[in-house]
């Protein structure tokens, strides 16, 4: 099945995710993800403390969020990425909810979470329509739903900038991504479709924020940001 493999991909890079983050957190990136966090949780439109990192990976972000002020949630469908990020929260000691968890079948309650953030997490999904279902469901009317992701259906991964990983792991991924419906569409356009059928509202796009955080330049081809809005009824 093609999640076992998506599991194992991630399984794999557990330790080099964990090594990356570690040393991301003495860079300016982290302090303006710490206020971009900070900045959400003033938002009067948002509802509550309550929060779902989906694809948490080593933790970095869930930890953040919890330094924020938020109650974090943090899933992730590896086992070893799970690990990682429950070591490095103790160690920081910092409460986060940790779960191995399917994104496409959350076990939890609907109208749950305030807000649901994910990260470089959907490009990876088989089913994403499935996926902002699940979202949809487990956020509480009026939550919000914010995810950063890029266009790589076109993209060939290789170890240029990720000289961290082994050639075998770009190389699965490029199959991985090869095998998923959402490599034949454009993003986030896809994306703004999918969620507009699930039924969020308000639904909107942002190709500049995220190199912001990242100090680079506006132009530059960096992650897209989408955000929509579960609606109150």
């Amino acid at each position: 099945m093609i999640i076992n493999r998506i599991t194992s991909y991630w399984d794999k890079q557990s330790k080099i995710w964990r090594e990356e983050k570690e040393e991301a957190w003495s860079q300016p990136e982290t302090a303006n993800w710490l206020h971009f966090f900070e900045e959400i949780l003033l938002d009067p439109k948002l509802g509550g403390k309550n929060i779902l990192e989906i694809g948490t990976a080593s933790g970095y972000f869930g930890n953040i969020m919890t330094k924020a002020g938020f109650a974090v949630t943090a899933i992730d469908l590896s086992p070893n990425m799970i690990n990682e990020a429950k070591q490095i929260s103790d160690a920081l000691n910092l409460t986060v909810d940790y779960h191995v968890m399917d994104a496409q079948n959350l076990a939890f309650d609907n109208n749950k979470f305030d807000l649901v953030f994910t990260r470089l997490m959907t490009w990876t999904i088989p089913d994403l329509f499935k996926c902002y279902g699940e979202i949809f469901r487990v956020l509480k009317p009026g939550g919000i739903f914010i995810n950063f992701d890029g266009d790589f259906g076109a993209t060939v991964f290789s170890q240029e900038g990720h000289e961290r990983y082994p050639k075998e792991i770009m190389e699965e991924a490029n199959a991985i991504k090869s095998n998923l419906d959402i490599s034949k569409h454009s993003r986030p356009e896809r994306d703004l479709y999918l969620l507009d059928k699930v039924g969020f509202i308000d639904l909107k796009t942002d190709n500049e924020v995220h190199n912001k955080i990242y100090l680079k330049p506006k132009a530059e081809d960096g992650l897209f940001m989408l955000s929509g809005v579960k609606p109150m009824c």
